[in-house]
């Protein structure tokens, strides 16, 4: 009987083993983001300052095809002036932000409405990118929505309220 029971206990330890191990070892999924927003970041902050003071939007996920670039805030992303022009309002699926440690005002907010309004969310400068908006969410209170095509308008913070990953 204690034979029976070690080898019961070996196989179950064995199958247990097999499937931990099996769940890395499968390829990974079709559209899996995040490379290009790395490269890009590499990009953009390889100087001396660590950064280059932008914050980028794209209309895909993983850092493709830009819709605006910004030093400064941009209240209104539906207008005809500033960084960000329509049709960039609502269009965001990823951000980066390769803003500089200039006096601490290094992390984005990013609003739901123009002139700062609605739902919010915040990407810190340490955070680099946000690949996919999708999985993401902006608050109001204690009411949320996801980040995906929301954004209106942004503008440099050195707090960060709800942050974005």
């Amino acid at each position: 009987m204690h034979k029976i029971r070690a080898a019961l206990v070996a196989a179950s330890v064995t199958a247990a083993a097999g499937t931990l191990l099996a769940g890395p070892a499968q390829a990974a999924p079709d559209g899996v983001a995040g490379p290009n927003c790395d490269r890009l970041y590499r990009l953009y902050t390889n100087n001396p300052q660590g950064g280059d003071g932008y914050v980028r939007a794209y209309d895909a996920v993983d850092c493709n095809e830009q819709i605006g670039a910004a030093q400064g805030n941009d209240d209104n992303w539906n207008d005809t002036v500033g960084p960000f022009r329509s049709p960039s309002n609502d269009k965001a699926t990823s951000l980066l932000n390769t803003g500089t440690y200039s006096g601490g005002v290094n992390n984005v907010q990013f609003w739901e409405n123009k002139d700062a309004g609605g739902h919010t969310g915040c990407l810190r400068r340490g955070e680099l990118y946000v690949d996919d908006l999708r999985d993401n969410t902006l608050v109001r209170g204690t009411s949320r929505i996801n980040a995906n095509n929301e954004i209106s308008s942004h503008s440099w913070s050195s707090g960060c309220s709800n942050p974005l990953t």
